[in-house]
């Protein structure tokens, strides 16, 4: 069985899992959860955990269907909200919600992470346990999920130029 470290997984949007899945976004925009103090990349390779609480339906479901995994290929920090007009063509959430993040803790940064997607073969359902409730970014899943066969959703050369022309714009500090 081939599985990611520590059964790390990083808790965001369902639609946000859903537009990386289908290629539409390569970029993760964080800066924590108000359970968090701050936020980190705690995880260079991490699953996707779906949330809908924030998109107005209950958080508490019985079962939670894993789909897809990530790998970080390039970390940004944005301090200037000038930079955020860039990213909104880049993701799916509202501009009023990259601008609420950004506000969020406005003496912390900004997180944009460059990610490649993998699609895992077949959807995973885990049990819901209470360990994963609240609003933190990361949680350790109890469960092994077996990556082998796994697809990534991009080709590297699509990626590698999507996260280039975010790297031109966004260059502030980029690391990988």
């Amino acid at each position: 069985m081939n599985k990611l470290p520590n059964h790390t997984a990083l808790k965001e949007w369902s639609n946000v899992v859903a537009a990386l899945g289908r290629g539409e976004q390569v970029v993760l925009i964080r800066k924590g959860g108000i359970a968090d103090p701050s936020f980190g990349v705690d995880a260079e390779r991490f699953y996707l955990y779906p949330t809908y609480f924030h998109q107005g339906e209950s958080e508490s479901r019985p079962r939670v269907a894993i789909t897809h995994w990530c790998e970080v290929v390039r970390t940004w920090t944005i301090r200037d909200a000038e930079q955020l007009a860039r990213l909104e063509t880049e993701v799916v959430l509202p501009r009023e919600t990259l601008e609420m993040r950004y506000r969020f803790r406005a003496d912390q940064a900004l997180y944009v992470i460059g990610v490649r997607t993998f699609a895992l073969p077949a959807p995973v359902e885990i049990a819901f346990r209470d360990a994963y409730a609240g609003c933190r970014s990361w949680i350790s899943l109890d469960d092994e999920i077996d990556v082998t066969d796994s697809r990534a959703v991009l080709g590297e050369r699509e990626l590698a130029s999507r996260i280039d022309a975010l790297d031109a714009f966004l260059a502030v500090t980029a690391s990988a």
